[in-house]
């Protein structure tokens, strides 16, 4: 439909301008190109934002930054900005969103940081949502609870990393199978064969 419009634009231009052939057919195909390049990084932003993930070490390292803000003498929305603003992904951007819901008083902290951890899709983020919410409202000191909660994580995405290497033994063996052992046997029966007569 573009191209449609565009040539019949192009060929008004040319009649009522003077333009040759040749400079509306060169206008034409720019314009293509440049609808083409659009699409390709459209589907590319869409691709990364669909391919980007928050994993239990991101979480981990967020919760070790926070507590480090924290032994610092920094507040907990202080240690929060520090590391939003020092780190990329959809993590810090989440975070940010939600410091940004609490400081304006569209959510609560820990609904806010529940909202986080549903975005992300990681559940001890839900866990860490209800420790900032309790500290904040009984006071408790919270450095030691997000200690606490970074021992946790790391020891669950250690078990994540030990289960994935524990399969990967299972899933070798479908290349081993359709590549290698066809290859084997005839490296190993073709001679034989060949030396009976049978081929």
């Amino acid at each position: 439909m573009l191209l449609l419009v565009g040539s019949a634009w192009g060929a008004c231009v040319w009649a009522a301008g003077g333009l040759m052939p040749s400079d509306v057919r060169r206008w034409l195909l720019a314009l293509r190109s440049r609808a083409i390049a659009r699409g390709k990084r459209a589907a590319s932003m869409k691709s990364g934002a669909k391919s980007e993930k928050t994993s239990l070490s991101d979480v981990s390292e967020m919760t070790d930054i926070v507590r480090l803000g924290l032994l610092a003498g920094l507040s907990f929305d202080a240690a929060l900005e520090m590391y939003c603003a020092n780190k990329t992904g959809l993590l810090s951007r989440s975070l940010g969103r939600a410091r940004m819901c609490w400081q304006t008083g569209m959510a609560s902290r820990e609904d806010a940081l529940a909202e986080v951890a549903r975005v992300t899709h990681v559940r001890q983020l839900e866990s860490f949502a209800a420790a900032v919410g309790q500290a904040h409202v009984l006071g408790a000191p919270l450095a030691d609870t997000l200690a606490r909660q970074g021992i946790e994580m790391r020891s669950a995405h250690r078990a994540d990393v030990e289960r994935q290497i524990e399969r990967a033994p299972v899933k070798l063996l479908v290349p081993t199978g359709t590549l290698i052992l066809p290859a084997l046997l005839l490296s190993i029966l073709g001679p034989l064969l060949a030396a009976s007569g049978m081929i």
